[in-house]
């Protein structure tokens, strides 16, 4: 790159993208590599993967599909603090369920409500070894022109730490569902750099705050002005992308009684919302603006010149459409409660937006109070990545920052075979969020294979001891000590079903009294068959 010129913070022209943007694809890139890798389920990971693993092998000792059909594997009774920290956070630990505990539940969600005021500083300390995330894009395009261990392997890496060790659980919860909503595909350089300026300034600026800022901030972000083309829409050459995506996957969606007249009229109120291409920010060309009179929806264009505040007038408005409140209140609440989240549910959650100006705290207080949350907990399937940090922090596991390219790679492969890897589908939909989409045999292979990894510590960024858990068993029966590692792994005890599977493994009874040696031994496949059964997958 030229060090003189000004840096090619997108290109002159580009394709429009819209393809089969509605059809689930099971190939995923690499993590940390912005061009697509393509193949099949079957390609990413096979059966004799898991036998190579001796951990996953004792799983298939357990029974194998019939152990991972064990949906009573282990048992509780309901607990609100669990289920809160399991939905609204990536998973309870020891410290998460002591502090809601002591400060009780509205005390607790002031706290992720304000996420500024928690301590964030070990996490922070961590973050800052990874620089790309607080450059500007002109500074990522001039730090970082030709890929590399860059600004995307760091923004993903980020996204894990972030969701297993911080703190403001909520938060990272919603910046994920943010960024899958407002989905932002990194498929080359340009989009590395822009897209972590975007989940800094755009989705984590306004993750808890109103929906109607952050549609506007998107509206005016270069990572999608670049991704859905609205950079190259100007007077008498309009590019209808992104106008049609605001409209069918950001705010009403396709039902919510827009037509084609619409969607074109939006394109025209959008022209001259461009990229600088000196800095990689946002830039209104009037001279590229087309300023004729538009009606969208039943809204009319205002009078006077001030056309970059009449698309702002306009988005703000769509924001409060019922329909918009109520197509991203349902797909808050299938992120958050089900799959198929129950109308009466949905609104509510509706009502708390309208009568907040698309403040997100009420609408999440309305979810969480109604009957329909309590109803469903143990019953929404963890997407790959949400099962990953839930993995890590179930452990006590600590994530460091990877010093070299080759320990990023070796984390990219096993990352790979999930399917999930963070900003990496291509469609601006953002990654299923439905158990269907998720579960089938190869997932399940992949999420044993990665638990395996884990515990046997072949991944040398996440660090984490056994020994205090070993310890808590030490002088118990086998009854005891497979309720004390289900209870810390995942806040249950084992059932007869899971005691039964546990006997077989180890040739144990209800009785048997283990030496410290023997629990030593049996430790790792406690572990494994209490994050591996059915019931894990689940929160």
């Amino acid at each position: 790159m030229d060090r003189t010129s000004p840096p090619a913070l997108c290109p002159t022209d580009r394709a429009p993208t819209r393809d089969s943007w509605d059809t689930p694809d099971a190939s995923v890139p690499e993590i940390g590599h912005p061009r697509a890798i393509r193949g099949t389920q079957d390609e990413e990971v096979g059966r004799r993967e898991l036998f190579r693993n001796p951990l996953a092998a004792a799983v298939v000792a357990l029974g194998g599909a019939a152990f991972l059909a064990a949906c009573d594997f282990t048992s509780a009774p309901y607990d609100r603090n669990v289920h809160l920290l399991r939905r609204l956070g990536y998973g309870p630990t020891d410290a998460g369920l002591a502090r809601i505990r002591q400060v009780g539940e509205a005390a607790w969600l002031d706290e992720q409500f304000a996420p500024a005021t928690l301590d964030l500083a070990a996490l922070n300390a961590k973050l800052a070894q990874l620089p790309a995330l607080s450059m500007t894009a002109a500074q990522l395009a001039t730090n970082y022109p030709d890929g590399g261990p860059g600004p995307a392997w760091q923004l993903q890496y980020a996204t894990l730490l972030r969701a297993v060790e911080s703190p403001a659980q909520l938060f990272e919860r919603m910046v994920e569902f943010w960024n899958d909503h407002f989905n932002i595909f990194l498929e080359d350089h340009p989009h590395e750099w822009l897209k972590v300026v975007d989940d800094r300034e755009v989705i984590r600026a306004n993750a808890l705050g109103k929906f109607s800022d952050l549609l506007v901030a998107s509206a005016q972000s270069p990572a999608m002005l670049l991704y859905l083309d609205n950079y190259i829409s100007f007077r008498n050459a309009i590019n209808e992308n992104y106008s049609r995506e605001v409209l069918e996957l950001h705010t009403v969606g396709v039902d919510g009684g827009y037509t084609e007249a619409d969607v074109v009229a939006l394109a025209r109120l959008l022209t001259g919302w461009t990229i600088d291409r000196s800095n990689g920010n946002f830039q209104f060309v009037a001279a590229k603006h087309d300023p004729a009179p538009v009606t969208i929806m039943g809204w009319t264009r205002p009078s006077g010149t001030a056309y970059l505040s009449h698309g702002v007038q306009f988005l703000q408005w769509l924001a409060m459409r019922p329909a918009t409140a109520r197509f991203v209140s349902t797909k808050i609440a299938r992120r958050f409660v089900a799959d198929d989240p129950a109308p009466a549910l949905v609104d509510a959650m509706v009502s708390a937006w309208l009568a907040n100006g698309s403040a997100i705290r009420p609408v999440i207080q309305a979810m969480i109070s109604h009957p329909a949350f309590t109803a469903s907990a143990g019953k929404k399937y963890r997407r790959p990545g949400d099962y990953l940090s839930f993995l890590l922090r179930a452990l006590g596991a600590s994530v460091a920052v990877p010093s070299s390219v080759g320990q990023l790679s070796a984390l990219g492969a096993f990352y790979l075979p999930l399917r999930h890897v963070p900003f990496m589908w291509d469609a601006p939909n953002g990654y299923p969020d439905i158990e269907a989409a998720w579960l089938s045999a190869g997932s399940d292979l992949a999420r044993w294979n990665m638990v395996g990894a884990v515990v046997a510590k072949a991944i040398p960024q996440f660090t984490f001891s056994l020994t205090a858990l070993q310890n808590a068993c030490a002088g118990k029966n086998a009854t005891e000590i497979y309720d004390i590692v289900s209870n810390q792994l995942v806040r249950e005890a084992t059932t007869p079903t899971g005691r039964g599977f546990l006997h077989k493994q180890l040739g144990w009874t209800d009785d048997t009294r283990p030496t410290n040696a023997q629990i030593a031994v049996a430790m790792p496949v406690l572990v494994m068959a209490s994050l591996c059964a059915a019931d894990a997958q689940y929160r």
